[in-house]
């Protein structure tokens, strides 16, 4: 997912990496794929079929700090952005031409009024 403001310039960017349980779960004496799969921590981090994922994403908008009557004084540089969300299969973990983009959608984001915060 990345944000980027109205003349191109790029505020935000995140990744998230969805894979399924590692096929021992952390258990028995043998080592499997990898260390990785002895952790005993796991975390579901799959796509369930059929059942929809809610992720949330906190994306400050870009500010200047400044000062009004003598006190600080914090103002929205720009009110408008542009988030790109794209899900991509992986098949081999990096993209080498086998990748598949599942969903890809951009949405025009902006705030309304007069926004300030004050110290």
């Amino acid at each position: 997912m990345t944000a980027k403001t109205n003349d191109g310039k790029e505020i935000y960017k995140e990744q998230k990496i969805y894979m399924p349980f590692p096929g021992r779960l952390g258990r028995g004496e043998e080592m499997g794929r990898g260390p990785y799969e002895k952790s005993g921590l796991l975390r579901e981090t799959s796509l369930p079929p059929l059942r929809p994922v809610k992720e949330t994403f906190e994306i400050p908008f870009p500010y200047v700090d400044t000062t009004k009557d003598g006190k600080p004084y914090r103002e929205l540089a720009k009110d408008e952005m542009t988030v790109s969300v794209k899900l991509w299969y992986v098949p081999f973990g990096e993209f080498d031409g086998n990748e598949v983009l599942f969903f890809s959608e951009d949405k025009k984001l902006e705030l309304k009024g007069e926004w300030m915060w004050h110290n």
